[in-house]
């Protein structure tokens, strides 16, 4: 697999500047390579010694990728493609179509990635794209792609001019989403480096300013939450799970967006749970939630406080939203595995998810 960027095609190596060794053993990792740097503590972006504009972030963007293992990478990118089943390399035991040798087994990967990024909005030229598809028109791997990224709400007028199956649109906040679901994953064991470096790529974008949106709704996977939410009225995850500030929480359950959705009335992260070790509503929940066993003492979560669903301040949508999301090949996919940012204007008017970005 090849993946260039839009002012070179490159290697990049992960900028292990005093200040990003400092940053790494900050991060208390076991894998941490410089013993013996004396540093303070830094809470900066590992990035900061790169130059500003839009090589920065597209530097730092490979500069991660190229250090994620390669199921990470293929999550990540498949993740921002929205093509989950996306392979970059593919393992096969004794492939033996059209061949007549049946050799033991075969490596093979066939893709090229080209990559443009925008920091401003509305920043696309129509002539640079055009200028990225010609490149590829002579590239010789079986799967080419252009990803476009921006920091806009939605797909650029100017990109839906264009009709190239090879042009894939996506923004820094679907990419920051990206990260979200992978670090969030009970089931995928991520490395405190790899978890680090991710982190470290969304403060960036955070810093850089392209991250900002108007959503103000966070639609969560919703599996064990959204019945939770109904008889406690809260939200409870993971410790330092990284979710913007907005004032609603959706529940994804069941293949759609459930119509309730709750105000946000208090987030408390690294919440100790314990009998009377908290005061208020709050203390009142842990209270319950250990009580009920729902949740073991000693344990640590963030927790959001939420409307109940007769209370003035929920907002009540007409309908459920049924999920018809499809990867690039048309398999069924779900709206988010995560989290995911939506505007509560479109969840009043919408009836698929697939209403959403448009």
């Amino acid at each position: 697999m090849r993946i260039e960027s839009s002012f070179r095609s490159t290697i990049v190596r992960l900028p292990f500047s005093h200040e990003s060794r400092c940053s790494l053993r900050n991060s208390s990792s076991a894998e941490y390579p410089f013993p013996d740097l004396d540093c303070p503590p830094i809470m900066n972006s590992i990035f900061s010694t790169y130059s500003t504009g839009e090589n920065r972030v597209t530097s730092s963007i490979l500069a991660v990728i190229s250090s994620l293992s390669l199921d990470r990478m293929q999550r990540l990118i498949g993740s921002i493609l929205e093509q989950p089943e996306l392979e970059i390399i593919r393992f096969e035991n004794q492939p033996s179509k059209g061949w007549d040798g049946i050799p033991d087994a075969v490596i093979h990967s066939s893709m090229r990635l080209l990559l443009e990024t925008k920091t401003e909005l509305n920043g696309i030229r129509r002539k640079q794209i055009d200028r990225h598809l010609a490149r590829l028109d002579i590239a010789v791997e079986s799967t080419q792609i252009l990803l476009v990224l921006t920091p806009d709400e939605f797909k650029p007028a100017k990109l839906n001019e264009i009709n190239d199956p090879r042009l894939v649109w996506s923004s820094f906040v679907r990419l920051s989403q990206a990260i979200d679901t992978i670090l969030d994953d009970p089931l995928d064991v991520v490395s405190e480096r790899e978890a680090f470096l991710l982190r470290e790529l969304q403060k960036m974008l955070e810093a850089e300013n392209l991250l900002g949106s108007p959503f103000d709704v966070v639609v969560v996977a919703a599996r064990n939450a959204w019945p939770e939410y109904r008889e406690i009225h809260a939200y409870v995850c993971q410790a330092g799970r990284s979710i913007q500030q907005v004032d609603r929480i959706g529940f994804y359950y069941g293949g759609a967006i459930q119509p309730i959705l709750p105000k946000i009335l208090g987030v408390y992260d690294n919440v100790k749970m314990g009998r009377n070790l908290h005061k208020g509503d709050l203390g009142i929940l842990v209270n319950r939630l250990v009580d009920e066993k729902r949740r073991l003492e000693g344990e640590h979560f963030k927790v959001y406080l939420l409307s109940a669903p007769e209370d003035k301040k929920t907002m009540i949508l007409n309908r459920e939203i049924q999920n018809d999301k499809q990867s690039s090949t048309g398999k069924p996919t779900a709206f988010t595995m995560g989290q995911r940012y939506v505007l509560s204007e479109r969840l009043k008017e919408a009836e698929k998810t697939s209403q959403l970005d448009t």
